[in-house]
């Protein structure tokens, strides 16, 4: 899995797949236009977008339901020394009403997604810089 990053502004980058592009850009106090999300932003984004995503495809596979109209709403908070973003809080409404006693189940599927997974099991990083 690759993605290409290009720098189209002072402090924006532009992500690149082969099939979509899309803007990472800084809030203007800190230089960037706020044309985008910023990469706190993308993460709470990611982890929000995989567990609603995870529990619908879990609803559909394991109980033969297809979710519609889910929302979720994602707060986070951030914490010093080191700088990190330190709580994030995801809530997924319109599951209860479609699955009823099933929820709990969506809720354990929807835990499961690739990003919760990678954020409570630090993976191996590096970085290089030419």
């Amino acid at each position: 899995m690759r993605l290409k990053l290009k720098q189209v502004g002072p402090r924006k980058m532009e992500v690149i797949s082969d099939n979509w592009t899309f803007v990472v850009d800084l809030k203007e106090q800190y230089g960037g236009e706020n044309s985008g999300p910023n990469p706190s932003e993308l993460t709470v984004a990611a982890l929000a977008s995989c567990e609603v995503l995870t529990g619908v495809f879990g609803a559909s596979n394991r109980h033969d339901i297809e979710l519609r109209g889910l929302e979720a709403e994602v707060e986070w908070e951030y914490a010093d020394k080191p700088d990190r973003i330190s709580s994030i809080a995801v809530v997924i409404r319109n599951v209860a009403n479609q699955l009823g006693e099933k929820t709990r189940a969506f809720t354990g599927i929807a835990k499961g997604c690739t990003i919760t997974k990678t954020l409570k099991i630090s993976p191996e990083m590096s970085l290089k810089v030419e």
